[in-house]
């Protein structure tokens, strides 16, 4: 008899099958486990480690060894008792490479999002103080076309409350999706994390408006204090301010003279014009002011120069224009638009300083100051707008956002991350869920980052922004096959029409993960969309670090260290310059040489 029939014989290379198909069951298994139950890092290798020992093992064993129907016994020849043996391994192998498929199957076909539980921080689940929900005003206008009042009531009243510093009122972002929600108030005060609830109603018909509203103590549904306006609609600031002050009252938060000053402030006394503004905010410029669009963009300042044009006192007005401004000097731009970027930093410069010349204590304004600063790389001005702004909207979500980054951009990562902390807390939305993601992966936190971003994806599972980072975090991990995964995911939610800035950032973490296939493929289509729009040299030199090309990536460095013109590429640049994602490549001396040479510090 031949070697090979006695290996037949013994059943060796069935063990073998047998054992390697276990194998890779467990290794699934702890690939699936391995979060939710946040074992170290090591864990997986060990495993790895133990099962590649035993191998030999098994089959040294499978060689001396038989299993029969009297058991384990020594193999010493051939017969009936064996050959049953053999059938039943036969068996066992059969069932096991089925349970091998269905995993297979199972883990293929289970999106991603879904397959792990999200872990949430103790600290998550806490009431915070002093905190109140508004959900969104109902609208009541017959005429459709008015239904903007209401949204835009909403968001300027969580304006005010966001100037009182002992008081925490949830984002907009976070209460948009219980609009028309059958959840009870208690359920949506648990999930928020608040004290107590704000439903309201508007009506809007003729030149006639009536506001109701009720702060509701979710425990017992009873309303704690109740109220109703009529009248005209620049009247409206004093039942806004009215709302403020008892909700400030009723949850035992401390209000300060220059904060009742601030919040009973009339930005103006012309209806024609607050409702230009009110559509202005409502219908495209959201709570957040950041436009992504150039067309949406023109509508907003279309809106708002109508308010001007009727009541050229209207801080609000001027303070909004400016941020849209300032957040555009980094928008995705035509070759043939690049020229006006100076025109674009000195409206949004003129506008914030206007805003501030009627109102001084115009939060909004100070932070659009110190966005155009920070684009700039002027960090002590930007800074000294930033803790203005923050001074007199303590609150205001919008202002925690720009000092996160900031902080991200100059290196200061603990003050980014306990920032981060703060928004979301406030801004528990996809968006709040996915920058506070991003405050902690670039702090090197992957584990918490990886939660946060799930979180994200549950709230928004089309969001495509979430599903990108958390890709980036899981190539730092060493989940190359889950990254890309989510990358995937990201590209087919924003589908071509992605910006500049995430398309560079694919190609990167496609490159990391091992994919240059992929990554190839979106450098082609990043050199096909600058045929036609500028792509700042952060976006080129991210990209081009992406599939290694570093003499590409360098020059490219070199060239933003010789400009400081904001453009789409400024994220990218910071990102680099603080090594934001733990790339080997940037820690040698040309790179590093580079990097200091970008000014990213205080």
């Amino acid at each position: 008899m031949s070697f090979v029939s006695e290996l037949k014989r013994r059943k060796v290379f069935q063990v073998a099958a047998v054992y390697l198909v276990v194998a890779w069951l467990i290794m699934q298994v702890v690939d699936v486990v391995n979060e939710p139950l946040l074992l170290p890092d090591w864990f997986a290798r060990v495993v790895i480690l133990l099962l590649a020992v035993g191998f030999p093992i098994a089959v040294i064993l499978s060689w001396a060894f038989d299993l029969t129907p009297e058991g384990v016994v020594r193999d010493e020849g051939s017969g009936a008792v064996v050959q049953r043996g053999g059938r039943r391994m036969e068996y066992v192998f059969a069932g096991l490479l089925v349970i091998a498929v269905a995993t297979l199957l199972y883990r293929e076909f289970t999106p991603p999002e879904l397959a792990v539980e999200v872990v949430v921080e103790e600290s998550q689940r806490e009431v915070l103080p002093n905190s109140v929900a508004v959900l969104p005003f109902e609208n009541l206008s017959p005429d459709p076309d008015n239904a903007f009042y209401a949204d835009g009531i909403h968001i300027e009243l969580l304006s005010l409350l966001h100037r009182i510093q002992d008081l925490t009122a949830i984002a907009r972002d976070s209460v948009i999706r219980f609009r028309n929600s059958d959840l009870s108030n208690e359920e949506i005060a648990r999930e928020l994390r608040v004290e107590a609830i704000v439903r309201g109603e508007v009506r809007f018909s003729g030149n006639s408006l009536r506001v109701s509203a009720r702060l509701i103590d979710p425990a017992t549904n009873v309303p704690i204090w109740a109220g109703v306006f009529d009248g005209d609609l620049a009247d409206v600031f004093g039942f806004q301010a009215d709302i403020a002050t008892q909700i400030a009252m009723a949850l035992e938060a401390e209000l300060l003279p220059s904060e009742l000053a601030r919040i009973e402030n009339r930005s103006t006394d012309s209806s024609e014009a607050l409702a230009f503004y009110l559509r202005a905010v409502a219908e495209v410029g959201g709570s957040s002011g950041i436009i992504v669009s150039e067309e949406a963009s023109s509508e907003f300042h279309r809106y708002l120069d109508e308010a001007i044009d009727i009541d050229s006192n209207f801080a609000l007005a001027y303070a909004a224009k400016s941020r849209d401004y300032a957040y555009s000097l980094v928008r995705d731009r035509r070759l043939s638009e690049m020229t006006t970027v100076v025109e674009i930093e000195n409206l949004a410069r003129d506008n914030a300083e206007r805003a501030l010349a009627l109102d001084r204590e115009l939060g909004l304004a100070h932070a659009a100051l110190a966005v155009i600063h920070r684009f700039n790389r002027r960090w002590a001005e930007s800074r000294a707008s930033l803790e203005l702004a923050l001074k007199y909207s303590p609150n205001d979500h919008r202002v925690a956002f720009d000092f996160m980054y900031f902080n991200f951009t100059v290196g200061v990562i603990a003050d980014a991350v306990v920032l981060g902390k703060r928004f979301a807390a406030a801004n528990r939305s996809a968006d709040g869920y996915t920058d506070l993601g991003t405050a902690l992966f670039w702090s090197g936190d992957y584990d918490a980052a990886a939660s946060a971003y799930r979180t994200a994806i549950i709230l928004g599972p089309t969001y495509p922004r979430p599903h990108r980072t958390l890709g980036g975090v899981e190539v730092l991990r060493g989940n190359h096959t889950r990254a890309i995964e989510e990358l995937r995911l990201s590209e087919s939610f924003s589908g071509k029409d992605g910006t500049i800035t995430d398309l560079a950032t694919l190609v990167y973490f496609y490159g990391r993960a091992g994919s240059s296939e992929n990554a190839e493929r979106l450098l082609g289509r990043l050199h096909d969309r600058a045929s036609e729009y500028h792509i700042g040299a952060g976006s080129w030199a991210l990209a081009y670090l992406g599939v290694e090309d570093r003499q590409q990536a360098l020059e490219w460095l070199n060239t933003a260290a010789e400009t400081s013109v904001p453009d789409n590429g400024y994220i990218n640049l910071y990102v680099i310059a603080g090594n934001l994602y733990a790339d080997p490549i940037l820690e040698e001396r040309e790179f590093l040489e580079a990097r200091r040479r970008l000014g990213f510090r205080e």
